[in-house]
């Protein structure tokens, strides 16, 4: 019908900042007759500061396009909002703003719109015709649960385990107690051998493993709070970096879970 429908959020600093940087744009465009065209780039694997410097003058307020930045359990929303006399015009300008960010950003720009890494990773487990499996310990199931609540997942996923105990990692994982004995359960090698057993028990051909150390307690000098390894494991090989997320638990679990898919998707890239 003509209208627009504004929601902002609740948090005074984020309200502000978007009703000076889009709101108050978008409302001159449209009592001067201008067409307004917005798209939206998501991106992981760097914050929110390290990306607006990373854009520099992008960033700058008052420019067309304008760009405005929003971050969310380490997921960074970049809006591109460009105004042109006619739509046409406005979506020109709006790709080849798109364009230059991703030209700057490469791979940390994972999809557009409201795309979650969940669904880029399954549309390219199901163009790769590949199946996945998981190991998770300190996430207790959330990557499973962020996995499967992509409607057709059963296309590509297998299954996996939620190995807390250093027990279920030996038993059902097949991860030596040795592993263990030598290194502790959140630990490189133990990853590795969490996703290895994973891949070759569940017959698929990728697995990703997660240990880790969520919080309030159990953390030391040499293994902190927040520390978690992630190992994919493939036919290529097995990779497993390292992260620390000093955060609550709840924010471990999720960044954790949210830095697994990552790791898959960049190795699903290749």
């Amino acid at each position: 019908e003509g209208r627009l429908l504004l929601a902002l959020p609740g948090v005074p600093r984020e309200m502000r900042h978007m009703l000076d940087t889009v709101v108050v744009s978008r409302l001159r465009a449209m009592a001067s007759g201008q067409s307004v065209v917005v798209r939206r780039l998501r991106c992981y694997g760097a914050g929110e500061s390290n990306i607006a410097e990373m854009l520099g003058q992008a960033m700058r307020r008052g420019r067309n396009p304008l760009v405005n930045c929003t971050a969310s359990a380490g997921i960074i929303t970049l809006e591109i909002v460009a105004t042109g006399p006619d739509r046409g015009q406005a979506e020109e300008m709006a790709s080849a703003e798109e364009a230059a960010l991703r030209e700057i950003l490469g791979s940390l720009v994972y999809g557009t719109g409201d795309q979650s890494l969940a669904e880029v990773v399954g549309q390219r487990l199901t163009q790769s015709g590949r199946t996945l499996a998981v190991a998770e310990s300190c996430t207790g199931g959330l990557l499973a649960k962020l996995i499967t609540d992509v409607p057709g997942a059963s296309r590509y996923f297998a299954g996996g385990w939620i190995a807390y105990s250093n027990e279920i990692k030996t038993r059902e994982l097949g991860v030596p107690q040795e592993l263990l004995d030598a290194h502790g359960a959140v630990s490189e090698p133990v990853a590795a051998a969490m996703a290895q057993g994973a891949r070759r028990k569940a017959g698929a051909d990728l697995a990703v493993a997660i240990t880790g150390i969520a919080g309030p307690a159990g953390g030391s000098e040499q293994k902190p709070v927040g520390l978690v390894y992630i190992a994919v494991s493939g036919q290529e090989g097995t990779d497993t970096p390292k992260y620390v997320f000093p955060q609550d638990r709840s924010s471990v679990r999720l960044r954790a879970a949210q830095t697994a898919l990552d790791t898959l998707r960049l190795r699903l890239e290749v």
